[in-house]
């Protein structure tokens, strides 16, 4: 009787299952694992979704401009890919004051004009993200540079945003990067200097050889170290929040013997980037100048205060001034948003510390 007693009960069930249908009760069983998912009834007013042939349901792409502060959206850009040596994609925007849009919402840039390009020569803003971002992260900072009559190449880090494909179609993720391959990253953006330099052809207004590196966190690290192997052309440095160490690149073996202007900014709410940044800060032997926001930490500090934007263009316009034609730039921080360090913000080039022991890990 035992054996049988699972097969009666089943019995039951099933009968009184069908009871209930045939008395016109709804007997709602709960969902199982392998059941599709249900179909979402559109509210009143809605168009229901297109379903695609496969099953799947056709979603509208997300507009990214409309994320980009009113400033950016109209601001005429060109997408450059540049081949890296182990035939990576680079991808990056290329802004510069010469170019303009046709009217139908497309870039027009010197160097597709059928004339030869007279213009002026923009030196060189090259933007470097932090980690997981992409070129997209700046704010208006952009916008800002262009009036001031900078070219800006706002570049997606290998393994980031659209730079994940090589040539070949094989694809990479910063996530999959070994520690070997997170030393080319500063490579790479020698490899950009160079690309603009030998490229006049078809950027004949950017000038490669007068060449500023602004890097937030990770970006801010690599700018370091490409600053380093490049003193020639890079003639200006911005980093926002650096760490001593991000994936391998130290900072402060990429600032010893820079001998060119240095700006960094950092936030007054976050004590271990203040002291970090204090510290490299201390390793810069040329012109200087460490800021100190309220709060925020890499380019969070451009969104949360628009001084630390016009303090970057007017630093800029100081030390590697533009011979393009710019705007005239508003005032910069007022003590209301930035507060300075206890040192206070200055120029002077003190000697580095005597030992280098501080080296933890950061995740940029």
């Amino acid at each position: 009787m035992a054996r049988h007693l699972p097969t009666k009960i089943l019995s039951l069930l099933l009968l009184g299952s069908l009871s209930l249908a045939l008395s016109g009760c709804d007997l709602k069983l709960p969902p199982m694992p392998w059941d599709p998912p249900p179909k979402e009834t559109p509210a009143e007013g809605e168009e229901a979704p297109v379903e695609t042939e496969g099953g799947g349901v056709e979603i509208e792409p997300v507009d990214l401009s409309k994320l980009l502060p009113e400033t950016m959206r109209n601001l005429p850009y060109e997408e450059v890919i540049i081949p890296m040596r182990d035939r990576l994609e680079l991808y990056g925007r290329l802004y510069d004051p010469s170019m303009k849009m046709d009217g139908e919402g497309d870039t027009i840039s010197p160097g597709e004009e059928e004339a030869e390009y007279t213009g002026p020569k923009y030196p060189l803003v090259i933007l470097l993200h932090g980690l997981n971002r992409s070129h997209m992260a700046w704010n208006d900072l952009p916008a800002q540079l262009v009036q001031a009559g900078y070219a800006v190449y706002a570049v997606d880090l290998r393994g980031h945003g659209k730079s994940m494909r090589t040539t070949k179609g094989r694809r990479t993720n910063w996530r999959l990067l070994t520690a070997q391959e997170w030393q080319l990253l500063p490579q790479d953006i020698n490899q950009v200097i160079t690309y603009f330099q030998k490229a006049q052809e078809d950027y004949p207004e950017v000038t490669g050889d007068r060449v500023a590196l602004i890097g937030e966190k990770l970006g801010a690290n690599v700018a370091t170290a490409a600053a380093k192997k490049n003193t020639s052309d890079v003639q200006a440095l911005v980093l926002l929040s650096p760490g001593l160490v991000y994936k391998g690149i130290d900072a402060s073996r990429g600032l010893m013997g820079y001998s060119h202007p240095v700006l960094i900014l950092v936030g007054q709410d976050e004590e271990e980037a203040k002291t970090t940044a204090q510290h490299l800060y201390n390793w810069i032997e040329g012109p200087k100048i460490l800021s100190v926001y309220k709060t925020g930490q890499g380019t969070d500090i451009l969104t949360n205060s628009a001084a630390s934007s016009q303090q970057i263009r007017d630093w800029m316009m100081d030390k590697m001034p533009s011979t393009g034609p710019s705007q005239a730039a508003e005032p910069s921080a007022s003590p209301t948003e930035m507060t300075p360090p206890e040192t206070g913000p200055t120029e002077s080039a003190p000697k580095p510390a005597a030992t280098h022991t501080e080296n933890p890990a950061h995740n940029g």
